[in-house]
């Protein structure tokens, strides 16, 4: 009996051998695979989420108000200043530059991708600056800000 018992154990522990413990190494990498796994999963997730850049109506009033923005009686604003330059000019194609230059940089540094910039006086229309084309655009949005004698309309798309 006690040599069978013996037999017993021997094999009981040949069968838990092959049956599955699992060892602290191994539980470690199994768990940094999994984790690598979840990682690359979720940056691959990121990644092909557009990002909307698209401007809702109040941020392209927003926006125009900043370009319209006084923080003292006695300063002036960007939209002032651009005017000033080209009246002082007589409207010159260098001022327009300038100004195109000036506007442009501001509206690119609010993030906004394709938009055009109207001046309306009583007689005319000035396109301030453009950047895309307004035929082919998809989200118009729109801003409109009187400034003195000036009326100033912003479009804004994708």
């Amino acid at each position: 009996m006690i040599v069978n018992f013996k037999k017993h154990i021997v094999k009981n522990k040949e069968a838990s051998d092959e049956t599955g413990v699992v060892s602290l190494p191994e539980i470690l990498i199994g768990s940094l695979i999994i984790i690598l796994i979840l990682v690359v999963f979720n940056t691959i997730i990121e990644t092909h989420i557009p990002a909307s850049q698209e401007l809702n109506i109040n941020e392209v009033q927003d926006i125009l108000d900043s370009m319209s923005f006084k923080s003292s009686p006695n300063q002036v604003s960007l939209l002032e200043l651009s005017m000033k330059k080209l009246e002082n000019s007589h409207f010159s194609k260098t001022s327009y530059d300038e100004v195109n230059r000036l506007l442009g940089t501001h509206l690119n540094n609010c993030c906004v991708p394709n938009y055009q910039l109207i001046e309306f006086s009583s007689s005319k229309q000035i396109i301030l600056v453009n950047k895309g084309n307004l035929n082919n655009a998809n989200n118009l949005k729109s801003a409109v800000r009187n400034l003195g004698d000036y009326k100033f309309l912003l479009y804004t798309w994708n």
